[in-house]
C-alpha cells in the first residue's frame, strides 16, 4: 500500500510548492510531445478514440458493472468492495484537485482540450482503478496462462490510456504518475479493509473458495 502511495506523495508537495526543476521537466516533455503529435493528425485521432474508450467514465461504468456481476454472483462483500474502490477512488482525486488547482498545458494550437484541475489525471487514477477492480473480480475464475493474460491485458489498458493524456497535452507527466500511484493505493487500501472484515460482514457472501479477490 505505501509503495503503491510513493510516486503521489513525493510528487503532491514539488506540484503544490511549484518547484523549479520539476515545473520545468514538466513542460518540456509537454512541448516535445505536442511538437511530436500535431503533425500526425490521424495519430491524435486514435489517441482521442482510445482515451476516450477507456475514459473516465467508461471506467466508472466498468467498475460499477463488475460489481453488480459479482453481487448476481452472490460475493457481496467482494461487490461491495468493488463499488467502495471506486468511490473513494473519485473521492481522493476530486479532493486532490480541488486542493491542487494545478492548471493544464496550454498551446496555441491545442491537439485536445481538457477541462478542470490537472492534478491528478482522472484518466490514470479510473484506468489503473477500474482495470483493478476488473482484474481482481475475473481473476478467481481463471487458471493457467489466463491468469497472466489478464494481468497483461488489465495493465496495458491502464498504462496505454494514462499516456494518451500527455500525448494529447491535457495532462502533463508528473499528472499521469500521480494519478496511477493514487489508483494503486486506493485499490491496496481497500484491499486491506476488506482482508479484515469480520465473518458477520460477509454473511450473505456465497460460500466458495472463490468468492474472495486474488492477486
Amino acid at each position: 500500500m505505501i509503495v503503491g502511495a510513493v510516486p503521489l506523495l513525493l510528487l503532491l508537495p514539488l506540484v503544490a510548492g511549484q518547484w523549479g526543476p520539476l515545473i520545468a521537466f514538466d513542460r518540456s516533455l509537454a512541448q516535445s510531445l505536442h511538437d511530436a503529435i500535431t503533425p500526425s493528425p490521424g495519430l491524435a485521432h486514435g489517441l482521442e478514440v482510445w482515451t476516450d474508450a477507456f475514459g473516465t467514465w467508461a471506467m466508472r461504468i466498468v467498475s460499477l458493472l463488475a460489481a453488480a456481476w459479482l453481487l448476481i454472483r452472490r460475493q457481496v462483500s467482494t461487490a461491495v468492495w468493488a463499488g467502495a474502490t471506486v468511490f473513494l477512488a473519485n473521492l481522493f482525486g476530486l479532493i486532490l484537485k480541488v486542493t491542487v488547482d494545478r492548471p493544464r498545458p496550454e498551446f496555441a494550437d491545442p491537439v485536445a482540450v481538457g477541462v478542470g484541475p490537472s492534478f491528478p489525471s482522472g484518466h490514470a487514477l479510473m484506468a489503473v482503478t477500474g482495470m483493478g477492480i476488473l482484474l481482481f473480480a475475473v481473476l478467481p475464475l481463471l487458471r493457467g496462462g489466463w491468469r497472466m493474460f489478464a494481468w497483461v491485458v488489465a495493465v496495458g489498458i491502464a498504462l496505454s490510456t494514462a499516456l494518451t493524456r500527455p500525448l494529447l497535452g491535457v495532462h502533463w507527466g508528473t499528472d499521469i504518475l500521480a494519478g496511477m500511484s493514487l489508483g494503486l493505493f486506493t485499490i491496496a487500501l481497500t484491499l486491506l479493509l476488506w482482508t479484515f472484515l469480520p465473518p458477520i460482514a460477509r454473511r450473505w457472501d456465497r460460500p466458495s473458495p472463490t468468492s474472495a479477490p486474488k492477486a
